[in-house]
């Protein structure tokens, strides 16, 4: 079974132009066909997006299930973190709370059920501190190691592929992007790699295809996997 995966830092649907516009990045995730995605920051009743739940809006504008992490939240009702969409069933979800020096982050874990077989999907979105991320690092890889089924890690980890941090995930897991030759931010002029599909020896990675878009400040990033023994 082949599997359409991707992350994509969606900046509370802020686009290039200044317009927030949820439909504009719909519209990029589906350009991408992507099966499931892992998407950060995203808003829940914020002010600074027009008081929009963006997980359901873009979820049901692409027909697809959303599930959404929130990691900060402000007078009880805004709040804000990440978002998995997935075209298959979701059987469970757990958002689990990373150590944090700054704002609070999270990993969002997602159950998904492909009929034959389930599939665990993670999203997260790392610190700004290299040492905040580390140990934002080690606590992924600790929940990630208890693991047996498939599973995908996405997400924005704000470090470039030479970091150690990085070079911890790759220990472990593979990449849709081995040699780190894709840079993902900023938009208008590509020039840092910080946005990553990380995936476990279950599958093959079959393509993998970054896409433009100005709907956000960052570029979607795309990998088509399949599992292993599947044909």
């Amino acid at each position: 079974m082949k599997l359409r995966v991707l992350t994509y830092n969606i900046r509370s649907c802020h686009g290039i132009s200044g317009i927030i516009s949820p439909e504009a990045v719909a519209f990029t995730i589906a350009a991408t066909g992507a099966d499931i995605a892992g998407l950060q920051e995203v808003d829940f009743f914020n002010p600074r997006s027009g008081f929009t739940d963006q997980p359901r809006k873009i979820g049901k504008m692409l027909g697809m299930h959303a599930v959404f992490g929130p990691n900060v939240t402000r007078f009880l009702f805004i709040r804000f973190g990440n978002t998995v969409l997935s075209r298959y069933p979701v059987e469970s979800s757990q958002n689990f709370p990373l150590p944090s020096t700054g704002e609070k982050r999270g990993l969002l874990r997602v159950r998904i059920s492909l009929g034959h077989r389930a599939i665990s999907f993670f999203t997260t979105h790392l610190g700004l501190n290299q040492s905040e991320r580390m140990l934002q690092v080690r606590e992924i890889m600790n929940i990630i190691n208890s693991e047996s089924e498939p599973l995908i890690l996405t997400g924005d980890f704000n470090a470039s592929p030479e970091a150690p941090e990085i070079k911890k995930i790759q220990a472990t897991l593979l990449s849709v992007d081995p040699a780190g030759a894709w840079p993902t931010f900023p938009s208008t002029l590509p020039r840092h790699k910080i946005d990553y599909i990380f995936f476990s020896s279950h599958w093959r990675l079959r393509e993998s295809k970054l896409y433009e878009s100005l709907a956000s400040d960052h570029l979607p990033l795309l990998g088509l996997l399949e599992l292993a023994g599947d044909r």
